[in-house]
């Protein structure tokens, strides 16, 4: 290859993994485009109609937002479009602003996917803040939103009228006005809901039709019944006026004050895709080999930005679609411009037929997919080997449903770092004592042990947090002892920081054993931490003379000798 096509071949990844693709790659990429959009279809409508849009808003999400990150991804496999989370956090940033406004409501949608890309050109931030969720934390918090999503639809489900945009709000609405519930609606909701649920059991338990997906068979019965049974006649809500193709890109009609307002909800789907983005890429790592988070990061802001021009809102990535794509043969980003194709024939000759479906079945769809949000076996999990981290995960549910999707995802942000703080600044410790064979172990702390040497180990960093903690506890363990050790042997194997306020707890906290009498003495410290404490100034530089041994075994040999 040419050096200029080389550089082409970075700029736009797709063009070398294409170039390096058989005729067999190929199509596999086609059959793959093909499995995906049959999913996508129902799924995107559903989310348009979540997200408080024409439900082919989600298809328009899903053309601009796959075509953009084909061709910019450096990953082969990773499935970008519209998703339950995305659809929530615009339905509730927007709709409080537009009212009634249609063409309002389109633009700030806009607006909030521009925002959102913007800030996902910032990848090294984002990807920071994204390590202060942990794995509980998303746990509850995409649990939360799960609930949210679902809450949110089944005043559609069932024909109930609803207002405002709190889903938790419009379900208490819903289930203290059921005398409103619109009976043939509620029939065509229920019965696509509990058809979902049914027929992929069976499709699942049937090896040759394991592979077929059950939304895209329910709504197209729907569809027949619809037809057949005129339910527009009979007051059952269909998704109507879809006039076919695409529309034409514009810049949203927005002011100032809508984007400052937008911007707190950008900040948090940015954050969202970050996460869910790297998820994707941990669960397809084995096949994308080495990939640039930086310009994943950039993919996806670029992807969003498209999506809002083209009138739908910001996209995610989805590791179900990704490992979908996988799964039915796809080998490179080639896939995604293949489900595009069909994403757009489907709009273009089918649709007067995706209008007769009814709004209550998109609702199903939408139901069934957050409820895979929730891993109940996580949550079993967790329960079972971390009680705290399940009651942090739980905290975190409740305070998305309690909140909102957005603030829920600050007070999950603020979880993960008291969670942080708690373990730093209460670390584990242990009192050692040294086998006959020479191995250190952790004992009780009132073990008796008449050598006269008190064995302390931290497990953390020392600063300004813990540093307090570590001296008392060091002077209540010898003051315990009867008679007082005469060292105390600080294992500093793992004490890899020791910032100012520790240095000076360290010097006060040798001179305050050196009053019992009692000589602080080190084991296996590090060279950093070694220096530190030899240049050390605190206390009339108590800590520049401490006794240092390689391995707590040599300092006990040495200092229990008569």
């Amino acid at each position: 290859m040419t050096a200029q096509g080389r550089r082409v071949s970075d700029a736009v990844p797709l063009l070398g993994q294409v170039r390096r693709s058989s005729w067999r790659g190929v199509r596999g990429d086609l059959l793959a485009g093909f499995a995906v959009a049959v999913t996508l279809v129902p799924q995107g409508l559903g989310y348009g109609q979540l997200a408080g849009l024409h439900p082919v808003a989600g298809l328009y999400t899903a053309v601009a937002a796959m075509v953009v990150f084909a061709l910019v991804t450096s990953t082969r496999l990773v499935a970008v479009g519209p998703s339950s989370t995305m659809a929530i956090m615009t339905y509730t940033a927007v709709s409080g602003r537009s009212g009634d406004d249609a063409h309002r409501a389109v633009s700030l949608t806009a607006c909030l996917a521009l925002i959102t890309g913007v800030l996902l050109l910032l990848p090294g931030r984002l990807r920071g803040l994204t390590n202060f969720m942990s794995g509980p934390v998303v746990l509850g918090y995409l649990a939360g939103t799960a609930v949210q999503v679902m809450a949110a639809q089944v005043g559609t489900l069932l024909g109930v009228p609803t207002h405002g945009n709190r889903p938790m709000v419009k379900l208490w609405q819903v289930l203290t006005h059921l005398d409103q519930m619109h009976v043939m609606t509620a029939v065509v909701g229920v019965s696509s809901l509990v058809g979902l649920v049914v027929l992929k059991k069976f499709l699942h338990a049937v090896p040759v039709l394991r592979a077929v997906p059950a939304a895209p068979v329910v709504c197209a019965v729907a569809v027949v019944v619809s037809a057949a049974g005129d339910l527009a006649g009979h007051g059952v809500a269909l998704i109507g006026g879809i006039s076919g193709g695409l529309p034409s890109p514009t810049w949203p009609d927005v002011r100032v004050g809508d984007v400052w307002d937008l911007l707190p909800t950008a900040a948090g789907m940015a954050m969202i895709a970050s996460i869910e983005g790297v998820a994707v890429l941990r669960r397809t790592a084995p096949s994308e080999g080495q990939v640039s988070l930086v310009r994943e990061s950039v993919a996806m802001g670029a992807a969003s930005a498209g999506s809002g021009f083209l009138g739908g809102f910001a996209p995610m990535a989805s590791t179900q679609r990704t490992l979908s794509a996988k799964s039915a043969g796809g080998r490179s980003q080639l896939y995604q411009l293949a489900c595009t194709a069909f994403v757009v024939v489907g709009l273009l000759t089918t649709g007067p037929v995706i209008e007769l479906l009814p709004k209550s079945v998109l609702a199903a769809v939408v139901i069934v997919s957050a409820s895979h949000l929730i891993d109940v076996t996580g949550f079993e999990e967790l329960w079972q080997g971390w009680r705290a981290e399940a009651l942090l995960a739980l905290a975190t549910m409740i305070a998305v449903l309690g909140l909102g999707v957005l603030h829920g995802l600050l007070v999950a942000v603020i979880l993960a770092l008291l969670q942080l703080l708690r373990r730093v600044a209460w670390p584990h410790d242990a009192v050692l004592t040294v086998s006959d064979d020479g191995t250190p172990r952790e004992a009780a702390p009132d073990e008796a042990d008449g050598t006269g040497v008190l064995i302390y180990r931290v497990d953390a960093p020392l600063f300004f947090a813990n540093a307090n903690r570590v001296h008392h506890r060091i002077l209540t363990l010898a003051a315990a002892r009867s008679p007082c050790p005469r060292y105390v042997v600080l294992d500093a194997g793992a004490v890899f920081h020791v910032d100012a306020t520790a240095a000076q707890v360290l010097a006060r906290l040798t001179v305050d054993l050196r009053g019992h009498p009692c000589e602080l003495v080190l084991a296996r410290p590090r060279e950093a931490i070694l220096t530190t404490l030899r240049a050390n100034p605190y206390e009339d530089g108590a800590t520049r003379r401490l006794r240092v041994f390689p391995t707590v075994r040599e300092a006990c040999v040495a200092l229990r000798k008569p």
